[in-house]
């Protein structure tokens, strides 16, 4: 398992898709972190709102994931675990390894990926402002995990690497829109979008972290489930 997850982690900041994000993240957190921690004044009207400043200076990279996260896992992972199907090397490489393993070595290649990724940023933030927020921290590292995981489950379901691509553009301006209209508006219709995705979850106490967490792992076993009944 070892073997794929270090390539699958390598192969993720080879594209140039991932430098661009990778680019983006870390401009936006030195730009947020050098503007705030230049103009003292804005945070200070952000407190009465009950924001301290660690969570103000960490702000900025969790809006970027609220809203675009889903879009870049989409952008760089799409294709996971389907273009191994595509081009045939799944026969090759459950020859090597049980096909657990494999997903699992995929999986975890690519969500330390967005670890590290998320870790520079913040990093970033605690250099410049000599802040560092952990619960802001814990909720992006959670985020990221139920995000990898959708990716997963949909690229291990959809066979086609290019449907897989379609689906991640759609999903990814669609859901955030929907998950952060269903924690504003009381509608029926966006119930299930409120207690599916992380956003709900996200603006309560650290404890409420588990049901994403949660329904992360009931989105991997699926995963595996439909792998393993696969005939190759």
């Amino acid at each position: 398992m070892y073997p794929i997850l270090k390539r699958e982690f390598i192969d993720s900041f080879k594209s140039i898709r991932s430098m661009l994000i990778i680019l983006f993240i870390t401009v936006a957190s030195y730009q947020s972190a050098s503007y705030f921690n230049s103009n003292p004044s804005v945070i200070n009207e952000m407190l009465f709102e009950g924001v301290d400043n660690s969570a103000a200076y960490a702000a900025v990279i969790s809006l970027i994931l609220m809203v675009l996260g889903f879009l870049f896992a989409f952008a760089i992972s799409h294709d996971l675990i389907n273009k191994e199907i595509e081009l045939k090397t799944i026969r090759l490489l459950i020859t090597k390894t049980s096909s657990l393993k494999l997903m699992l070595g995929k999986f975890l290649g690519t969500l330390l990926f967005w670890i590290v990724t998320v870790s520079i940023s913040y990093s970033i933030i605690y250099f410049i402002s000599d802040s560092w927020h952990t619960e802001s921290f814990l909720q992006a590292i959670v985020f990221i995990f139920y995000v990898v995981s959708l990716v997963f489950l949909i690229s291990t379901i959809v066979t086609k690497s290019k449907l897989t691509m379609f689906l991640g553009i759609v999903l990814g301006l669609i859901l955030p829109i929907l998950g952060l209209l269903s924690i504003t508006i009381d509608k029926w219709y966006l119930l299930p979008f409120k207690y599916l995705l992380p956003y709900k979850y996200l603006n309560d106490t650290l404890g409420y972290l588990f049901i994403p967490l949660s329904i992360s792992l009931v989105y991997i076993l699926i995963a595996v489930t439909v792998m393993r009944r696969r005939d190759f």
